[in-house]
């Protein structure tokens, strides 16, 4: 009885190669995972009484408490100016936007209705005006893609204050992977202000 040589060896380099792609896939998944939690779970960023003062507080669109942290840290003094992209849009924003408010409240409308457009819309008011310094304010999942579209239209330092009540874990499932799409959308086809 002679022994088939050809299908054992076949067999046995096929072993090894699938261990090698299930090795570099579980590698592939571990750093995603922690680089989620780093970009979306726990990216540092300053509390609300920690913050140094800046120029202005910019707002990134989103929840209700994002507006209550900006106007929190308005009212502390932490800039003479707020922004908000689109105020004039935001329901609780309205009134600030429309003078309502005892600092001021500047309310560009954007291009467009992105991150992106509110980076641009950022990044011009504060060349306009020679701000040096900005606080920004977002959830604390939208930290990286805020600061990375407004790193590419505002040379200056940005301090990031997120509410200090921000979404739950489900919610912030939810959104992971809306960011993952919006941070890889803008590497590759945003790669300008």
């Amino acid at each position: 009885m002679a022994i088939d040589t050809k299908s054992t060896s076949t067999e046995r380099s096929r072993a090894p190669r699938f261990l090698v792609w299930l090795l570099a896939l579980a590698v592939v998944g571990v750093a995603g995972v922690l680089l989620t939690l780093v970009w979306f779970v726990g990216p540092s960023t300053h509390a609300v009484e920690t913050v140094p003062p800046a120029d202005a507080v910019v707002l990134f669109a989103g929840a209700t408490e994002r507006l209550d942290t900006a106007v929190h840290l308005m009212e502390n003094g932490a800039a003479p100016s707020l922004v908000i992209p689109n105020g004039t849009d935001i329901e609780d924003a309205e009134d600030l936007c429309e003078g309502d408010a005892s600092f001021e409240v500047v309310c560009p409308i954007t291009d467009d209705v992105t991150t992106a457009g509110e980076a641009r819309a950022i990044g011009r008011i504060a060349g306009e005006r020679g701000w040096s310094s900005l606080i920004a304010v977002t959830s604390v999942y939208h930290v990286h893609r805020a600061t990375f579209l407004l790193g590419r239209c505002y040379d200056g330092p940005v301090d990031v204050v997120t509410p200090s009540r921000d979404i739950g874990l489900g919610d912030l499932v939810d959104k992971i992977p809306h960011e993952w799409a919006g941070f890889l959308a803008a590497l590759a086809f945003q790669p300008a202000c």
